[in-house]
């Protein structure tokens, strides 16, 4: 019977490596809170190879916190093996049960450490660098039913994040209302918009960094946090997936067999 965050953490990354499913049961009482969950993180990021280059938020809002038996937002490593620049080709082998998500995304230009006193809008808008479109592919190695808190230990689901061109003249952005378009194929597929994100995704990087301390280091200069869906998750399919975010420029994903 596995006892150990390290056990955990081994057990994740080959099933990453192996694109199957874990079963859930053994370790349903084995993470009981936020913290160990970010432990098993700081766990697979310091697994060679990896580097954590960025952030996926969730559980924005209370009624989702409850899954993680919090108050505060949570937030998912994104680890550097599976970041990817656009235009991207990825192979739909290596996930399980892949749904693909367009997001906003921002690129830290400062140091974000834990404090007592809450980060402002300000201080959060010096902070980014530029503003980024994005894609990620959410896949987890646990089943549906999986206790929220080992989802958060398995990077929160992350299966790969694909980043396009970053736009450092961001502010002329209207992140209140930015439409969002995803083609495959080019034919239109979903169409979504940055305010489904909070009203504006800005926010959502605004509660992470009052949301800390986070795993391996928290938020870093050059690290990117992504904000959430704009889109309704879909499962891809091959061929290519095209997302249109207006101001903020395209990016490609390829998926193939």
């Amino acid at each position: 019977m596995p006892d150990k965050p390290a056990d955990l953490s081994d057990e994740l990354a080959r099933a990453r490596a192996e694109a199957r499913l874990l079963d859930a049961d053994p370790w349903r009482t084995k993470v009981s809170n936020v913290a160990e969950a970010y432990r098993i993180q700081s766990q697979l990021a310091a697994g060679v190879g990896n580097v954590v280059r960025g952030w996926k938020v969730t559980a924005l809002a209370a009624e989702q916190q409850r899954d993680y038996l919090t108050d505060r937002p949570v937030a998912g490593a994104l680890l550097s093996p599976f970041v990817h620049a656009a235009p991207a080709v990825l192979s739909a082998a290596q996930f399980i049960v892949p749904l693909l998500e367009c997001e906003v995304a921002f690129v830290l230009g400062a140091d974000l450490p834990p404090r007592d006193q809450a980060y402002t809008r300000n201080e959060i808008e010096a902070a980014v660098e530029a503003v980024v479109p994005a894609m990620e592919i959410a896949d987890s190695r646990w089943p549906a039913n999986a206790p929220g808190l080992l989802k958060l230990a398995d990077s929160m689901g992350n299966g790969a994040f694909i980043a396009g061109t970053p736009l450092r003249d961001w502010r002329k952005l209207d992140l209140d209302n930015l439409a969002v378009t995803l083609t495959h194929d080019g034919s239109v597929i979903d169409r979504g918009n940055s305010a489904r994100i909070l009203g504006n995704p800005l926010l959502a990087v605004i509660a992470l960094a009052n949301a800390q301390p986070l795993p391996s280091g928290g938020l870093k200069r050059g690290q990117i946090v992504t904000t959430g869906s704009c889109t309704t998750p879909l499962a891809p399919k091959p061929g290519i997936h095209v997302g249109e975010f207006g101001a903020l420029g395209t990016l490609r994903l390829d998926i193939v067999p």
